[in-house]
């Protein structure tokens, strides 16, 4: 780490790998492949539209419609022919530049001809779509349709089912087919049909389309072959195709936010110069789609709003430039989660990641608002994947760095540290055993043998001493040069630390590796305060208290009369077996010394270390064995 604040180590490979990875997901697009990640992208979509919310509609787009009302004062169903000759009479009288049917009138009636009469009254267009594989084509009379069309798909093309030909005398085609995502959903638009007709395949532009070239200005659509994606241009601002070559609709809101009239009531309806799509929304017509506004969003409000759409040049966008600002979005959200995510600090971590969050979430929305159609499950994927690695590397260093600072600690105070929140804040004074070890004539050893021979005595000495106290429930507090402060009944005191830590004496004088370093242990028992000392910023873990302070006179004792050990007559006191470990170690009682400090005396048990055992020593304060007939080599202490 460089800092409180820096990333973890390996922060550079992790960096360069959601680099990689992040614009793989960004050119794969998961959002547009997959049943799975199109709908999920598909309800991300539903998100941004619901979060705008509707939006006015252009007045120059009109819905009149066969709703219920117009079905019940007709008291027909469906609608006859001459019905529908008297609305689009009435449209035009109500001012109507252009009427574009979404009816399939396939079939040859007795009232055609005076639908024929209506059609020819203006600008009319009537519905064209796809017929079942094997099914008979219908003949296409094609008036209008494309001025240009470049690399249009070579698919088989389905049969055409059109109007009969006499009424295609009269008015103008376009197509009524939708295309569903696959997840029911209905966001796009194919801006032209190829169909299979008795003469050939002809390709027969939208009605909505269809409905804007009437004014002379013939379409040009171009697809290419080489790349996804195309342009759509006529008399309106240029729409850019999705990847797919169709037109995302970018809708204004339920049902009836583009003005709507029914077909019963038209007298007051003002449809001056009006592009007007007529179409069959009463129950039972079933031609409804699930939209992100709307869940039965009636089909001619569909066509209607992708002709409000090229009016306005809002189409959006999901072409190939779409997906270049997606990718430099994921890629720069992914390293900002990433960075984010492993800061040190997990409040910090948190509160940018939320931030990070947040402004994805903003950016990916403003960019809907401004008309385009991002990738956001490829957003919010490399998003996820910077704040997972992030975040996973700042545990693994979180864990690294407290196995470190662990060492520096004994284990059994590092779980009492690390698991509360305010680490020994209020704990109360408690019973435990301090005993001070160090080397007799250690100076002399230390000016003689050098630095690193020293650095590297020492390390074996604290070794030996860590062995010696660790399987007996020691913990070392302090490593001073050649002192070392050993505390038994931290971080709980237990019945058995009085023998443990005579236990520890017996083990520390029978290391092989010590035979020839004379030990000095001062010992004594009471109560101690076991804390944190230290300033705001650097503090250490512990134990303070006069047993403390005893517990270092009395190694001045024991050199003074140059023995090994000197031990406080309360530590002896502790229960009848540690006195009988005294008696049996040859130790010898000097009652009410004085102590340099203290005023109190105190009577002090001294001698040499006690005669090594046969057996391995006992672990329980009842089970000291009486002194031994096997003896060793007593270590002296140097004067």
């Amino acid at each position: 780490m460089t800092g409180q604040g820096a990333a973890p180590q390996g922060w550079k490979s992790a960096c360069l790998f959601i680099l990689l990875a992040a614009t793989a997901l960004a050119v794969w697009q998961p959002g547009a492949r997959g049943q799975v990640g199109s709908a999920i992208e598909g309800r991300l979509l539903d998100m941004r539209f619901a979060l705008r919310g509707p939006v006015p509609a252009p007045q120059r787009v009109a819905i009149v419609a066969f709703d219920d009302q117009a079905v019940a004062a007709l008291q027909a169903f469906p609608p006859s022919r001459a019905d529908i000759a008297d609305t689009v009479r009435r449209i035009f009288a109500a001012g109507a530049e252009v009427v574009a049917l979404d009816l399939l009138l396939v079939d040859a009636r007795p009232d055609d001809p005076e639908l024929s009469a209506a059609l020819s009254l203006g600008p009319t267009l009537l519905g064209v779509a796809e017929a079942p594989m094997g099914a008979r084509p219908t003949p296409l009379i094609q008036k209008d349709g494309f001025g240009l069309i470049i690399g249009l798909p070579s698919a088989s093309p389905l049969p055409a089912l059109g109007p009969n030909p006499a009424l295609q005398q009269a008015a103008g085609l376009g197509h009524v087919t939708v295309q569903h995502d696959r997840d029911g959903m209905l966001r796009r638009m194919r801006p032209a049909l190829s169909l299979q007709t008795p003469e050939g395949v002809v390709t027969i532009p939208g009605l909505a389309i269809a409905a804007l070239s009437t004014s002379g200005a013939r379409p040009e659509l171009i697809l290419h072959r080489d790349r996804p994606g195309g342009v759509l241009s006529g008399s309106w601002p240029t729409a850019k195709l999705d990847r797919q070559g169709a037109l995302p609709l970018d809708y204004y809101g339920p049902e009836a936010t583009i003005p709507t009239y029914s077909a019963a009531a038209l007298s007051e309806a003002d449809l001056t110069g009006r592009i007007v799509f007529l179409g069959a929304t009463a129950t039972g017509f079933g031609d409804r789609h699930a939209t992100s506004f709307d869940a039965t969003l009636p089909g001619v409000e569909a066509h209607a709003t992708l002709a409000a759409n090229l009016l306005e040049g809002r189409v959006l966008r999901r072409d190939l430039a779409a997906l270049g600002i997606g990718g430099v979005l994921a890629v720069t959200v992914a390293l900002a989660g990433f960075w984010s995510g492993s800061r040190a600090r997990p409040w910090v971590a948190l509160a940018l990641s939320l931030g990070v969050i947040s402004a994805t979430l903003l950016a990916l929305h403003a960019a809907f608002l401004a008309g385009w159609w991002l990738d956001a499950l490829s957003v919010l994927a490399a998003l996820g994947g910077g704040l997972a690695i992030g975040t996973v590397l700042r545990l693994l260093d979180t864990r690294r760095r407290a196995a470190n600072l662990a060492r520096f600690q004994s284990p059994r105070l590092v779980e009492a540290i690390a698991s509360q929140t305010n680490p020994l804040g209020s704990r109360a004074p408690q019973h435990a055993i301090v005993l001070f070890v160090d080397i007799a004539g250690f100076t002399t050893r230390a000016e003689r043998m050098g630095p690193a021979d020293t650095a590297r005595f020492l390390s074996m000495f604290h070794q030996q001493v860590e062995a010696a106290a660790d399987p007996l429930g020691g913990t070392i507090m302090d490593f001073a040069g050649d002192g070392v402060l050993v505390v038994f009944g931290l971080p709980d005191a237990g019945e058995s630390d009085a023998a443990n830590a005579l236990h520890f004496i017996e083990r520390l004088f029978e290391a092989e590796a010590l035979d020839d370093i004379h030990l000095r242990v001062g010992g004594h028992a009471g109560q101690v305060q076991f804390s944190l000392l230290g300033g705001t910023r650097h503090r250490i873990v512990s134990v303070s208290g006069d047993v403390v302070n005893t517990a270092s006179r009395l190694q001045e004792i024991a050199k003074g009369h140059g023995v090994s050990l000197a031990l406080s007559e309360r530590l002896m006191a502790s229960d009848p077996s540690t006195r009988a470990w005294a008696d049996a170690a040859g130790l010898t009682p000097l009652v009410d010394q004085s102590l340099r400090g203290r005023q109190a005396p105190e009577t002090i048990w001294i001698g040499m270390p006690p005669p090594k055992q046969n057996a391995a020593p006992a672990r329980h304060m009842g089970a000291f064995p009486r002194a031994s007939q096997t003896t060793r080599k007593s270590r002296r202490s140097d004067r």
